[in-house]
C-alpha cells in the first residue's frame, strides 16, 4: 500500500513539474508586457496546477497620485466583488454538513416577511431561482444599504418590493439572494460575516490576506484603486462611493490573487467541504449552478464565478487539468474574458496573437485610405453616377461577414457562433486587431461613394433621403474605431450605431409610400423585423439571461443580418431604378 501511495505522489509530482516546465512562461510575459504598453489592462493574474503556484504576474499601477505612480504587486489587493458569493455559498455548505441547515429550509425560517418566504428554499436562493427583487439591478438607482446594521430592518425594505417570479420558475440573477444567506449564516454562527469567513475559510484554506467588512478592508494599505482609460489612466471615482457591497455577503470580500487561487484550489481538494457538498454545487443545467458559474475551453468544463462594477475579477478552477486561474483588473480596457481566454490559448500552447503595434497599424490603414483616396480621385463623379457604384452594397455585405468568418477562425476552436458575438465587433483589437481595423476601414470607404451614390438617385427620382441619414454614422463610426480604438472610447459609439441603423428601414417604411416604391418597402419591413427581435431580446437580457447568454452569437448577427440585408436590398432596387433611367434616356434619345 505504501509502495502504491509512493508511485502515485510520484506520478502527480512529475505531472505538475512537466506541466510547470512546458508552459510557456514566456510568452505569458510577453501577452502581459504587451496589455500594460499599450494600456489595455491593469490587474493581477495567478495560476495554479495540481494545487501549486506555477505563475503569478502584476501589470499597471495599483494607485496613482499626480505624477506619483505606485506599481501593482502580486501581493495587491483587490475588490472581488460578487466571487464572494462562492465563498458565501461553500459556508453556505458546510452549515448544512453540520445539520443545522438543509436545501430544503425555507427562507420564513429566518426572515418570514420577504415575500414568497414561505416557499423560497436556500438552493432556490444559491441557483438565483428565488425570484426575490434585487436591489442592485432591479432599479434605477440602487437601495442603499450602507450604514443600516439591523437585519430586520433590511428585510423590512426588501419586504416592500415586488418579486419577479415565483420561486423555481426560472433563473434570474439577483443580489439580494446572496445578501440573505450571508445575514443567515451570522445568525446561526451567531457571529459577523467577517469572523465566520476567517473560522470556516481562511482559516482551513491558509488565506492570509482575505479580508471582509469596511473598518478592516481600510487597515489595508496595498489595495488596488480603480482607473479608466482616457488618453491616461484616470480615477474613477463612482466607486468609492459604491459601499454597498463593502460588507455584504454578495460582494464585500478583497483580496490578492494568490489567496483567491488558494481558496479555490481548497475548495476542489476537499478542505472546505466534502466531494458530495461539492458534487452538489456542480450539479444543474445552464451556466450557473450552486455558487458557481460553469465556463467552457475547448473540452476542458470550469468552474468559479465572476465579479465585478467598474473593477473586475474572475476565478475559476478547470478539474479535468487541475487547473485554477485567478484574475482581477483594476483598469478595464479589453474585456477580462478576451484576456483569459488567451492566456488559456498559451497554457494549453494554442496559437494566440497580440495585437500590431499600433504606429504600425495607423501606418497601414493610412496606406489604405491613401489607396481609396488615388483609385476615386480622377473619375468620382462619373463612378457614382453609375450602377457600378450600387453593386458595392453586395460587396460591403460580403466583406463585413467574411470579416467576422475570418475573426472567428482566428479565435479557434472554443469559439461558438450559436453562443459567442462577432468578433469583429465584440472584441476589437483583442485577437486580430489589424485585420479588423483594415476590414472595418475598407468597408468604412465603400460605405461613402454607395450612400452618396442612393442619395443622388433619390434626388434625381425626387425621393425622400430621410432614410439613408441613419447609414452616414456607421461609415464615420468606422473610420472612428480603426484609427481610434477601445481606449478612446469610440467602440461603444460604433457598435450603437448599428443598433441605430434599425431607423433606415422604419424611416424608408414611413415615407417611401410611393406605388412605385413598395417592393423596397416590404424589403424595409424584412430588415426593420430581423433588427427589432435582435433587440427585443438583448432589452430582455435581465430577465431570460441564461437564455441570452446561450445565444448571444445567433441574437446578435440577427442584428447585423438586418442592416447588411437593408445595404443589399438598396442595392438591388436602385439598380433597377438606375437601369430602368437609362432604358428609358435610350426611348427619348
Amino acid at each position: 500500500m505504501k509502495l502504491k501511495t509512493i508511485i502515485f505522489a510520484t506520478l502527480v509530482l512529475i505531472s505538475s513539474l512537466s506541466f510547470s516546465q512546458n508552459l510557456e512562461k514566456s510568452k505569458l510575459d510577453e501577452f502581459f508586457n504587451s496589455l500594460e504598453k499599450r494600456n489595455e489592462a491593469m490587474g493581477s493574474i495567478s495560476i495554479s496546477k495540481n494545487g501549486k503556484l506555477i505563475y503569478s504576474k502584476a501589470i499597471g499601477y495599483k494607485t496613482i497620485e499626480g505624477k506619483n505612480r505606485i506599481n501593482a504587486n502580486t501581493d495587491t489587493h483587490y475588490r472581488i466583488w460578487s466571487i464572494t458569493k462562492t465563498y458565501t455559498a461553500v459556508m453556505i455548505f458546510q452549515l448544512i454538513e453540520e445539520g443545522r441547515l438543509s436545501l430544503e429550509t425555507t427562507l420564513d425560517t429566518f426572515y418570514p416577511l420577504l415575500p414568497n418566504a414561505e416557499s423560497i428554499t436556500i438552493e432556490h436562493m444559491l441557483s438565483h431561482k428565488s425570484g426575490l427583487f434585487d436591489y442592485v439591478n432591479d432599479t434605477d438607482e440602487e437601495i442603499s444599504l450602507h450604514g443600516i446594521s439591523s437585519k430586520d430592518t433590511v428585510a423590512a425594505i426588501i419586504a416592500k418590493l415586488k418579486p419577479n417570479f415565483k420561486p423555481g420558475e426560472q433563473f434570474s440573477y439577483s443580489n439580494t439572494n446572496y445578501l440573505f444567506l450571508g445575514y443567515i449564516i451570522e445568525l446561526l454562527d451567531k457571529s459577523t460575516y467577517e469572523i465566520a469567513l476567517s473560522k470556516r475559510i481562511s482559516a482551513k484554506a491558509n488565506l492570509n490576506n482575505t479580508y471582509f467588512g469596511t473598518q478592516t478592508i481600510s487597515k489595508i494599505n496595498n489595495v488596488a484603486e480603480t482607473y479608466q482609460y482616457d488618453n491616461d489612466w484616470k480615477t474613477v471615482s463612482e466607486e468609492a462611493n459604491y459601499t454597498n457591497h463593502l460588507a455584504t455577503a454578495d460582494g464585500g470580500i478583497v483580496s490578492t490573487i494568490e489567496d483567491m487561487t488558494l481558496f479555490i484550489d481548497a475548495l476542489f481538494d476537499g478542505r472546505l467541504v466534502s466531494k458530495k457538498s461539492l458534487n452538489k454545487m456542480l450539479e444543474g443545467e445552464g451556466f450557473y449552478r450552486l455558487g458557481l458559474m460553469k465556463t467552457q475551453f475547448e473540452s476542458s468544463e470550469g468552474f468559479g464565478h465572476t465579479g465585478g462594477w467598474i473593477s473586475e475579477s474572475s476565478l475559476f478552477h478547470y478539474p479535468k487539468d487541475n487547473l485554477s486561474i485567478a484574475y482581477a483588473t483594476n483598469g478595464i480596457v479589453l474585456r477580462k474574458e478576451d484576456i483569459l481566454n488567451d492566456v488559456l490559448k498559451i497554457i494549453h500552447g494554442k496559437p494566440f496573437t497580440i495585437s500590431m503595434n499600433r504606429n504600425l497599424q495607423a501606418l497601414l490603414i493610412f496606406g489604405i485610405g491613401l489607396l481609396f483616396f488615388l483609385l476615386g480621385k480622377l473619375k468620382f463623379n462619373d463612378y457614382v453616377n453609375t450602377k457600378y457604384s450600387l453593386y458595392v452594397g453586395y460587396l460591403i455585405a460580403v466583406l463585413f461577414w467574411l470579416g467576422t468568418m475570418f475573426s472567428g477562425f482566428l479565435y479557434g476552436n472554443d469559439y461558438s457562433h450559436i453562443r459567442d458575438g462577432i468578433p469583429l465587433l465584440d472584441s476589437f483589437y483583442s485577437g486580430s486587431g489589424t485585420f479588423n481595423a483594415g476590414i472595418q476601414f475598407t468597408i468604412a470607404m465603400l460605405f461613402i461613394p454607395f450612400i452618396y451614390s442612393i442619395y443622388k438617385i433619390c434626388k434625381q427620382q425626387s425621393i425622400n433621403i430621410l432614410p439613408l441619414i441613419p447609414l452616414v454614422f456607421i461609415p464615420i463610426n468606422m473610420i472612428g474605431s480603426s484609427l481610434f480604438p477601445f481606449p478612446n472610447q469610440l467602440f461603444p459609439i460604433f457598435a450603437n450605431s448599428i443598433i441605430l441603423s434599425f431607423l433606415g428601414p422604419l424611416l424608408a417604411i414611413i415615407f417611401w409610400r410611393a406605388k412605385r416604391l413598395s417592393k423596397i418597402r416590404i424589403q424595409a419591413v424584412i430588415s426593420f423585423f430581423l433588427m427589432m427581435v435582435s433587440i427585443g431580446f438583448m432589452i430582455s437580457r435581465s430577465s431570460i439571461p441564461e437564455f441570452v447568454h446561450m445565444y448571444w452569437g445567433i441574437i446578435q448577427r440577427l442584428l447585423f443580418l438586418g442592416w447588411t440585408s437593408w445595404i443589399v436590398f438598396m442595392s438591388i432596387h436602385f439598380t433597377k431604378v438606375v437601369k430602368l433611367g437609362n432604358e428609358s434616356n435610350q426611348i427619348n434619345k
